[in-house]
């Protein structure tokens, strides 16, 4: 059985300063000796850690467990294809029970002005979240949010406040989380188990 699969989702992981950062991407294509990627929407604000040559860890969810490896980029997002080094021999799998696939799209809404805002995460981990929206938010702005997990996972009910706006990309947000019940916690916990990322 094959281990990679066009579609499949797989994580890579650098170092970015001080804090490590996960980024998700989609499998174009497996070829012999690399795998061709299909970077997310806010990968430009990494390009500096993305470069040929750059080392990286992995990690992808198969059938069979879960796969780890450390690789080099090939040929960075900038260029025709983004492209990572498979070194079959160099993968480390850790057999378990078959995870369920989900699809890696959540929404949030926001309660706001007796009304609701629906917008889109791109970047989703357990102490923060990050959105898309055109219209403004201002830093330290609070207010309650329903995250929509995908499938049957659930929705969490928390308060937001707003703690950056992307100097380049001034439509995107983070938020962190507060008011967030401990049930609505381990759901999160375990969702972001099952995806295995965030965040944004």
């Amino acid at each position: 059985m094959d281990l990679f699969k066009k579609g499949q989702k797989l994580t890579i992981f650098f170092r970015k300063g001080a804090n490590m950062v996960e980024m998700t991407c989609i499998i174009e294509d497996v070829l012999f000796d690399r795998l061709i990627l299909n970077p997310p929407q806010y990968f430009m604000r990494y390009i500096n850690y993305l470069q040929t040559g750059q080392h990286l860890m992995a990690k992808a969810f198969a059938r069979l467990g879960t796969i780890d490896f450390n690789t080099i980029i090939i040929s960075s997002p900038l260029e025709d294809v983004f492209a990572i080094e498979l070194d079959m021999n160099a993968l480390k799998l850790t057999p378990g029970a078959e995870l369920p696939v989900i699809e890696a799209i959540e929404t949030v809404d926001v309660l706001k002005d007796d009304g609701v805002i629906k917008l889109k995460t791109f970047e989703l981990s357990t102490e923060y979240l990050k959105f898309y929206s055109d219209i403004k938010f201002q830093v330290e702005e609070s207010f309650d949010c329903i995250l929509n997990l995908p499938k049957d996972y659930g929705i969490i009910k928390f308060r937001a406040t707003v703690s950056e706006i992307d100097p380049v990309y001034d439509n995107e947000y983070t938020v962190t989380y507060s008011n967030m019940t401990e049930d609505d916690r381990q759901t999160l916990l375990y969702y972001m188990y099952m995806y295995s990322n965030i965040t944004d």
